[in-house]
């Protein structure tokens, strides 16, 4: 048991190759680190895969025990009056009831659907860079990597200096992280595909944004089908607006 726990220990801080030097890499040269473990250069890295794991647990047990409960949303007394029916009432105290829980879910489980995110970031990187002869699972171990690494500095940095703020500051300043995230994409992207013009670099910006746009909208729109239940759920975009 005491030669296990020598062994997992060393991986983790090995200077060379373990998870220490493997979020070294990811910081300063992520598209380098990746490229050189896809073409067979897996010996020098941490495996990415079990870095995913153990950040998941990480994100896992982090929102478990420090993050709070959401304040719950009540029903309107004056909406419920305008209700005419005890079925319309019944339904719409439903989707009250939805709306807490997805809120709920997402606020406290927001790392691990950003790290689901994987599959469709990798899908528009792989489609727009095909001629980069990158294959999708490549695509998609790489990105592994990029979003574990973008989400551990969410974790760890963004989300708690959010909390510090005002909630109308707040929603900016998350809006300014996610376009850093954005751009360190971009940049590990442009070194894992070694793109040098200004062209190429700026093509992996907006395939980079469109990736995270479609999954953010694809997120959006999977809670207010949730909440919505029926073809309404367009409303669901409406109300934010307002």
């Amino acid at each position: 048991m005491a030669n296990f726990f020598h062994e997992g220990f060393h991986a983790v801080t090995h200077t060379d190759k373990g998870l220490f030097h493997l979020l070294k890499s990811l910081a300063i040269k992520p598209g380098t680190t990746a490229r050189e473990y896809i073409q067979g250069k897996r010996k020098r890295y941490f495996s990415p895969f079990t870095f995913f794991l153990i950040l998941m647990t990480i994100f896992v047990l982090s929102n478990t025990y420090f993050l709070k409960e959401r304040k719950v949303i009540e029903p309107s007394t004056k909406v419920l009056q305008h209700i005419p029916t005890e079925e319309g009432k019944k339904k719409y105290m439903a989707t009250i009831g939805r709306v807490n829980t997805s809120q709920n879910f997402f606020r406290k489980h927001g790392n691990i659907v950003a790290m689901i995110a994987v599959p469709v970031i990798s899908f528009f990187t792989w489609l727009f860079f095909r001629r980069k002869k990158f294959n999708y699972a490549e695509h998609l171990t790489a990105n592994m990597m990029f979003v574990a690494f973008s989400n551990l500095v969410f974790t760890v940095i963004i989300f708690p200096l959010a909390g510090l703020l005002k909630p109308g500051l707040s929603a900016y300043f998350t809006g300014i992280a996610i376009l850093l995230q954005v751009i360190y994409f971009t940049w590990a992207l442009n070194g894992f595909l070694q793109l040098t013009t200004t062209g190429q670099r700026t093509k992996s910006f907006f395939v980079c944004l469109l990736a995270i746009f479609s999954w953010s909208l694809l997120s959006i729109t999977s809670m207010a089908v949730y909440v919505y239940q029926d073809w309404n759920f367009y409303e669901f975009f409406t109300r934010m607006k307002g």
